[in-house]
């Protein structure tokens, strides 16, 4: 029923006095954000030692996405992405509505015996482009129950490094070798730990083998690693030493260490370097 204008004045101060909203369409909008209640991956834990024998070996099979989710319209919208442990998303897509609130999805999931680690999947769902649900996250653990530990050898640093004048910088280039008979990759970090002599860590630093390719901010500026060539398994960092004010440094213990993707730590090298005027 259309109303004379003369009424619309007394309808718009009755919906001020009700603290109602008039609609642009005359529909008003009674959406919801969906919600996400459950959420699970199946296989939750891959071990790569029964399904490959070399690292560089492909491990194929296939991830079950399922959520439950409630408060939802008929084109909602639930969607996975599959990521690494440095958040590159691997696979992603949306789930199929199975009804009452479920939605599945199936996806091919490919790597390599060597990248063993935690996979994060992530859930979320849609009403719209307005609605958006709460993200529930579920982890896939990679993992080879057969795994070797990482091996440092071969260190080259030298034995004392002088200060250098006031105003210059002498760079010490310290290089070490890691290997891993699990490949190459499944060398995650390289690391020196300086110590005092009282003790105390005077910081853990990384090494790389990246081709003097990349800056990094360890010593309070950036600095490429001045690593010779990328991937021959021998890593490099390089130290810039200044002016010492004060009291000069006697020496630093470095003790060297690999970790791989599964957490297991190398053997350490532990070496002194004086530190003279």
């Amino acid at each position: 029923m259309n109303l004379p204008m003369k009424h619309f004045p007394y309808i718009f101060l009755f919906c001020l006095a009700i603290n109602c909203k008039l609609p642009d369409n005359g529909v008003i909008d009674t959406s919801a954000p969906p919600f996400i209640s459950q959420a699970t991956v199946s296989p939750n834990l891959i071990n790569v030692n029964r399904l490959a024998s070399q690292p560089t070996d492909p491990i194929d099979t296939t991830i079950l996405f399922s959520a439950s989710v409630g408060d939802i319209i008929s084109n909602t919208l639930v969607t996975y992405t599959l990521s690494d442990s440095l958040g590159n998303i691997l696979v992603s897509g949306n789930m199929n509505n199975n009804g009452e609130g479920k939605f599945s999805a199936i996806a091919h999931f490919h790597i390599l015996k060597e990248d063993v680690g935690t996979y994060t999947a992530q859930f979320q769902a849609m009403n719209g482009a307005e609605f958006t649900s709460n993200i529930l996250t579920q982890a896939i653990v990679v993992k080879n129950n057969n795994n070797h530990s990482p091996v440092v050898s071969n260190l080259v640093m030298p034995d004392t490094v002088s200060i250098p004048p006031a105003g210059d910088t002498t760079f010490v280039k310290i290089t070490i070798a890691a290997s891993d008979s699990d490949g190459a990759a499944d060398i995650v970090s390289v690391t020196l730990t300086s110590q005092k002599p009282d003790g105390t860590s005077a910081g853990v630093f990384y090494l790389y083998d990246d081709g003097n390719t990349k800056l990094y901010t360890q010593f309070g500026v950036p600095l490429t690693s001045g690593d010779a060539v990328a991937n021959d398994g021998i890593y490099t960092i390089t130290i810039p030493l200044t002016t010492v004010t004060g009291t000069l440094p006697t020496y630093r213990d470095f003790s060297f260490m690999a970790t791989d993707r599964s957490g297991a730590n190398s053997n350490i090298i532990t070496k002194r370097i004086y530190i003279i005027q």
